[in-house]
C-alpha cells in the first residue's frame, strides 16, 4: 500500500499509458492528480474509510492501480461492509484481471461497488456469475463537436473508400458543408454527398460508440448512396469502447 505522494508517479504512468487506447480519456495534469483523484479530505470519505492507493507492477515497472475505499460495517456477527473502488485501471488485460483478482478477493467484505466503468469491461466475461454484477447503463460521455474538419482531422480512421459527409449545423453553421473523409485525410468537397447527418448524429459516431448503421436506423442518418453507411462505419470502427472515467 502507497501514500499519495509515492502513488502518484505509477499511477500517473499507467493512466497515460491507457488514455492513449480509449477514445474519450483526457489528459491529466499533475495537479489535476493530487487535488482532484489522489486527495483524500474527509468530506469525500462520506462515513467510509480512508482513501488506498494500491499498484500492480511487474518486471519492475507498473502495469495496474487501483484506488478504492474500505466501508466497514456488521450486523449479526457477518460483514455487510463494501469495498468502495473510486478507479481502477490496468495497462494490460492480464494487469487488469490481477487488479480485479485481487480487490474482489478483500476480506470480510460483502459487497463491491464500482461507478463510471466501460461498457465493455472485462469483467462481463471474467465473472462466474456476470448476473450478480446488477449492472446499470448510464449515460456518461457527451460529445459536441465545435470544429468539424479540424476534429475530423484530428481522428484516427481505417482503411477504406472514403465517403462525402454533408453536416448539417444550426448553431454553428461554420460547421455546415461536405466534407470528403478516408484515411489519407480530410477536405471540404463539392461533391455529391454520400451520407447526410445533423452535427449531433457525427458526434454520436465521432468516438466509435454507435455506429452509422445505428444511426441509420433510427433516422439520424440518411444513406445517399447505396452502400456508403458500410463504408462509414469502416472508417470510424475503433476499439475499445469510448470511456471517460471522471465526471467532468
Amino acid at each position: 500500500m502507497l501514500t499519495a505522494g509515492e502513488a502518484y508517479a505509477p499511477i500517473a504512468a499507467v493512466y497515460e499509458r491507457v488514455r492513449l487506447t480509449y477514445p474519450g480519456m483526457f489528459s491529466r495534469t499533475e495537479d489535476w492528480w493530487k487535488h482532484r483523484r489522489l486527495a483524500d479530505p474527509e468530506s469525500r470519505r462520506r462515513g467510509g474509510g480512508v482513501l488506498n492507493y494500491v499498484v500492480l507492477t511487474r518486471d519492475g515497472g507498473p502495469e495496474a492501480y487501483a484506488l478504492y475505499r474500505l466501508n466497514q460495517s456488521m450486523e449479526a456477527g457477518a460483514s455487510t461492509g463494501a469495498v468502495v473502488v473510486i478507479e481502477a485501471i490496468g495497462a494490460t488485460h492480464e494487469a487488469t484481471r490481477e487488479l480485479w483478482r485481487y480487490l474482489l478477493e478483500i476480506d470480510w467484505i460483502a459487497h463491491i461497488k464500482a461507478s463510471q466503468l466501460p461498457v465493455d469491461h472485462p469483467l462481463f466475461l471474467l465473472l462466474a456469475r456476470p448476473r450478480l454484477m446488477r449492472f446499470r447503463l448510464t449515460d456518461a460521455l457527451w460529445v459536441r463537436l465545435v470544429d468539424v474538419p479540424a476534429a475530423l482531422a484530428a481522428r484516427a480512421l481505417g482503411p477504406g473508400e472514403a465517403v462525402v459527409l454533408e453536416v448539417a449545423d444550426a448553431f454553428c453553421p461554420w460547421n455546415a458543408g461536405r466534407y470528403r473523409v478516408g484515411a489519407g485525410g480530410v477536405e471540404r468537397s463539392g461533391a455529391a454527398p454520400d451520407l447526410r447527418l445533423p452535427v449531433d448524429a457525427l458526434g454520436s459516431a465521432y468516438l466509435g460508440g454507435f455506429s452509422f448503421a445505428q444511426l441509420a436506423r433510427a433516422g439520424r442518418v440518411e444513406e445517399l448512396r447505396p452502400g456508403t453507411i458500410a463504408r462509414a462505419d469502416a472508417l470510424f470502427r475503433w476499439d475499445p469502447a469510448p470511456w471517460c472515467p471522471e465526471i467532468f
